[in-house]
């Protein structure tokens, strides 16, 4: 019953309409609802199959080079420092320092770089290792999350697919995928980093302070129900609710391609598999960090601290957005955009990694969701001062931030 009251409560509340118009204007942007667009093709002998990437030096130098020349010509450097395009223009003082660099690689005198005349080779017998520590360099003179770091440089190591290679990825996707597979599969991977890894945070936040600002607080404490049953409520009706419309929206994500392949052997559970062992997790991160920290500090602190993990999260993984399984990613990533659907074998690679990391995820909910037991507890019996003591020394650090309406006046 309390739990069925929470829920009512959080569906029929405005941030929760805000809620739902972020996720659907977020994943339509991303294009999850035009997949049928993107379709899997039976490979044929003698065509163009694609490539797949593989740290080849003899591929990977002169291909590195080539780029990093153009961008010291212009002047203009792509890089990705917090997971989204940051344009770099190097001073005169850095500019030698590259020419520098780019010395090292080519033979050549770096007065002779910074006139910019035809493009350069890498000089012959260059080492490898020595070759990624001056990327190394280039990466770190232009503030980091370029594509010239040391762990990027993969992707300059481009390999055409055979025909055999091609067919293999094929077979895999019709057969071990059930072709509805990978497009579940994309859609997590943009729902999680997205939307599902930071939203329910804020769901949490607002929802738990205009309680606290009606004044319902005083009301849920002196009920005759035991704080566990009281956070279990909230928390399990938060995840709900958050996972309630990330539900029907795969299954319209995943319907756009039904179809495109009528008469095949579809996965029609793909979407609900892929939502709740993957994003589930995600979710009930985001909303347990709002929870616990709004019950113990009495401010929207969570928001803070969930958007900063989640800047990190994506900052940390933004090499890795076609593989992205480590264990302590708040949103593991496997994107590839179209080529995605044709990449099941990597994904069978990596499952035990993800496993893993949504299961550890899962558990460090679920341990903020019980460490909010005994705050409520706590609250119950006196302590905290109904969080007055935790309230005012977050504001002294973050001026603005909690409910100042309950300070007592002088």
């Amino acid at each position: 019953m309390l739990f069925w009251q929470e829920l009512k409560k959080i569906l029929r509340s405005l941030p929760y309409g805000l809620f739902v118009a972020a996720l659907v204007v977020g994943l339509y942007s991303q294009g999850v609802f035009r997949f049928r667009g993107d379709l899997l093709t039976e490979p044929e002998p003698g065509g163009n199959y694609g490539t797949r990437r593989e740290e080849i030096p003899e591929l990977i130098m002169p291909a590195a080079l080539k780029t990093l020349w153009e961008e010291f010509c212009e002047n203009d450097y792509a890089t990705y420092p917090i997971g989204f395009i940051r344009r770099v223009k190097l001073n005169g003082q850095e500019e030698k320092e590259m020419a520098g660099i780019l010395s090292e690689v080519t033979g050549l005198d770096p007065q002779e770089i910074l006139l910019k005349g035809s493009a350069p080779a890498v000089r012959e017998g260059m080492d490898y290792a020595v070759f990624r520590e001056q990327m190394g360099r280039a990466d770190d003179l232009l503030g980091g999350g370029s594509a010239y770091a040391p762990q990027s440089l993969e992707g300059y190591g481009a390999v055409p697919l055979t025909y055999e290679e091609a067919r293999r990825q094929y077979d895999l996707a019709i057969h071990t995928d059930r072709v509805t597979g990978g497009y579940a599969r994309l859609f997590a991977d943009y729902a999680g980093v997205m939307l599902l890894s930071v939203l329910p945070v804020f769901l949490a936040v607002i929802l738990s302070l205009k309680d606290r600002q009606s004044e319902m607080e005083a009301l849920v404490y002196t009920k005759r129900v035991s704080a566990g049953r009281l956070v279990a409520a909230r928390y399990l009706a938060l995840v709900a609710a958050a996972m309630l419309p990330v539900l029907v929206l795969s299954y319209l994500s995943n319907m756009t391609v039904w179809r495109e392949y009528a008469g095949m052997n579809l996965d029609y559970l793909a979407p609900l598999s892929y939502s709740l062992g993957w994003l589930l997790p995600s979710v009930m991160t985001a909303a347990a960090v709002g929870l616990f920290l709004t019950e113990l500090t009495g401010t929207p602190a969570a928001v803070a601290v969930q958007g900063l993990w989640w800047l990190w999260d994506i900052n940390a993984g933004i090499r890795n957005v076609s593989e992205g399984y480590a264990l302590f990613r708040l949103a593991p990533r496997h994107n590839a955009g179209a080529l995605s659907y044709f990449r099941t074998q990597e994904y069978l690679d990596h499952f035990g990694e993800l496993l893993q990391n949504r299961l550890l995820f899962a558990g460090l909910a679920l341990l903020l969701a019980g460490l909010t037991v005994p705050v409520y507890e706590a609250k119950r019996k006196g302590r905290f001062g109904g969080n007055a003591s935790v309230s005012k020394t977050i504001r002294r650090v973050l001026p603005g931030m909690g409910n100042r309406q309950n300070e007592p006046s002088a």
